[in-house]
């Protein structure tokens, strides 16, 4: 939105009391972020009385006319399938004579402008090559919310990654509701199928042709359609990262099948282990959600096994929050979990994990590694970067101990020194 507005002639500026319009991006997935960018939205529209407030995002493309009519104030609501066509929605919102705010859902677009704006840590950018989702969880409202999975054209990821690396970017995070059905929807457009299956690791591959130093992190990869390639192309080429963000869910047969989803507690341990073999410094990260209709003792029990024996480097961890909508929401609520339980067995679960990611961060101490810094520490002589076990704003750091201040958004080879906690202690090389 940002970048198409600025390509229109809009200013971007970091103070609400400047601005004329404010756009607030908001999140529709659980109550907590739903609630969140409602008391956002309004904390704007009282701080700011003259500005034209907007709610933009996932919760206006799933509320766009109860927003408008539970909160009148707004000049208008407008969904997130279509972000590039902001402009013209603020063209016509600022033209109409109405007292409602201006209501728009557009149509859904994959080609996006070249950003201005990357919102992330120097050095580091998020690509997304694809919206939507078509695996139809029964928990989750991202179908709902961003529609069926269309993917970019690869010449249109490929322009993205050749503009980011002329920025200087190090880090391309590449990102999507999940990775590895990138293309498959290629196939209802008449591309054969197998190409299609193919355009994951094509698309990695020819990021690979650029030449320059730069990482290439893997993000959210569907954990029943993990493609085997994966493992080649990071044997393959350095760059990219041995890190898989695998959103496993649970262990539980009964439970996963609830959830819509064809996994197993042995195998998940199996594709562990496959990738474990194939590359020995892998980093593995995962979402677990406790707490869905019919996880029983022993489901949870099963669990919190997998858990001990998949010793996964990164866990997060989420109590089960209903959407409407969804397809578990129309389930036996004889099978409910009561949401104190629920928050129960994510706090065991979560502190089970201490234990095992420490562990896992134990393997780096004594390696010599690139560390991407992020940023100096005011008055002290330390800086905070991520290596490749780290992926940003979710993982731990590497407190780097260093002379002189180093370049955000630069690589600096440092020795893993100790680990303190979660993270990592190292010495500039």
């Amino acid at each position: 939105m940002i970048a198409s507005l600025q390509a229109l002639g809009w200013t971007l500026t970091r103070d609400p009391s400047d601005a004329s319009t404010i756009l607030v991006n908001t999140c529709g997935f659980i109550e907590s972020a739903k609630q969140e960018s409602i008391n956002t939205t309004l904390e704007f529209l009282q701080q700011s009385p003259e500005a034209r407030v907007v709610m933009t995002g996932c919760l206006s493309q799933r509320y766009p006319e109860e927003l408008a009519t539970e909160i009148p104030e707004l000049a208008g609501v407008f969904g997130n399938r279509a972000p590039e066509t902001i402009g013209g929605f603020l063209d016509r919102m600022a033209g109409t004579s109405s007292q409602k705010p201006l209501v728009e859902v557009p149509e859904a677009t994959v080609q996006r402008p070249l950003r201005s704006d990357l919102f992330s840590f120097p050095g580091s950018a998020y690509l997304k090559v694809s919206e939507g989702c078509d695996n139809r969880c029964s928990f989750c409202a991202i179908p709902l919310i961003r529609g069926r999975m269309r993917s970019r054209p690869p010449a249109d990821v490929l322009a993205e990654v050749d503009d980011l690396l002329r920025r200087g970017v190090r880090e391309i995070n590449l990102v999507a509701q999940d990775l590895a059905s990138y293309g498959r929807d290629l196939s209802r457009l008449g591309v054969d199928a197998r190409e299609a299956t193919q355009a994951p690791a094509e698309l990695i591959r020819a990021i690979t042709e650029r030449d320059g130093d730069f990482w290439i992190r893997l993000l959210y990869v569907y954990p029943d359609r993990f493609p085997e390639s994966f493992l080649e192309l990071c044997a393959s080429d350095a760059r990219i990262l041995p890190y898989f963000d695998i959103p496993f869910q649970h262990a539980s047969s009964s439970v996963l099948k609830r959830m819509g989803r064809p996994g197993s507690r042995k195998g998940y341990l199996d594709l562990i282990r496959r990738i474990r073999d194939a590359l020995p410094d892998s980093v593995i990260r995962t979402s677990l959600m406790v707490g869905f209709f019919g996880e029983t003792d022993e489901a949870f029990s099963e669990l919190l096994e997998f858990q001990k024996q998949a010793e996964l480097d990164w866990v997060g961890v989420f109590a089960y929050s209903p959407e409407d909508g969804t397809k578990a929401m129309r389930g036996d609520p004889e099978l409910d979990v009561a949401p104190e339980l629920a928050e129960e067995r994510a706090s065991i679960v979560r502190e089970a994990q201490i234990p095992i990611t420490q562990a896992r961060m134990d393997r780096l101490v004594g390696k010599t590694l690139d560390v991407l810094v992020e940023e100096n520490v005011p008055e002290e002589p330390l800086s905070l970067g991520r290596c490749y076990a780290h992926a940003p704003e979710v993982d731990g750091a590497v407190v780097i101990n260093t002379q002189k201040p180093l370049e955000p958004g630069s690589f600096v080879r440092c020795a893993i020194a100790r680990r303190n906690g979660l993270d990592v202690e190292a010495v500039a090389l």
